[in-house]
Order: C-alpha cells, then sequence, then structure tokens
C-alpha cells in the first residue's frame, strides 16, 4: 500500500439474533416525580443553597435609580466592540 493513504477496516454489524439488547427496566422502579402536598420536607445542601442565595435575590430585588438604561448597557458594548475590530482589521490592511 502506497504511503499516505489511510487504511480503514470495515465491522461488519453482527446479526440481530447476536446483538446485545438491554432488558427492559421493571415498571416498580425507583423514579424522579414531583412531590405532592402529602410528603415531608427532606433537607439537603441543595436546599441550603438556595436559601442562601434566595437572601441574595431579595436584596438585589429593587432596581437601583443610578444605573444606565438596559439599550445601552446592552448597545455600548456591542456597537464599541464592531468599532474596534473594524479599527483593527482596517489599519491591519483586511478591510477598506
Amino acid at each position: 500500500m502506497p504511503p499516505g493513504i489511510l487504511r480503514l477496516e470495515v465491522i461488519p454489524m453482527p446479526l440481530a439474533k447476536f446483538r446485545y439488547i438491554p432488558a427492559p427496566e421493571p415498571e416498580n422502579r425507583a423514579a424522579p416525580r414531583l412531590a405532592g402536598d402529602e410528603d415531608t420536607f427532606v433537607a439537603s445542601p441543595v436546599h441550603a443553597l438556595q436559601s442562601g442565595l434566595a437572601v441574595l435575590e431579595q436584596s438585589q430585588s429593587e432596581l437601583r435609580a443610578d444605573r444606565y438604561p438596559g439599550w445601552f448597557r446592552l448597545g455600548f458594548p456591542l456597537v464599541s466592540s464592531v468599532l474596534l475590530w473594524g479599527g483593527i482589521l482596517w489599519s491591519v490592511g483586511l478591510i477598506g
């Protein structure tokens, strides 16, 4: 075989009677579900983290009046980025 040519070996699929088919899972196995009203509360590290983050969320819920409007906070970085990239590409000589 000449150098530089990749040789691939084709492996045929096994016959259907020899393929591994996993057994179906039983219907009575444990599965995640939504908690109902009659379920008791279970404390977990996730609940502790959520309660700690809820305090931060409540403290940041009030909007401050000294912030710039949303269109400016989104638009200014986008427009300035486009202008800067345009200046970089123009100075390199790729455009214009």
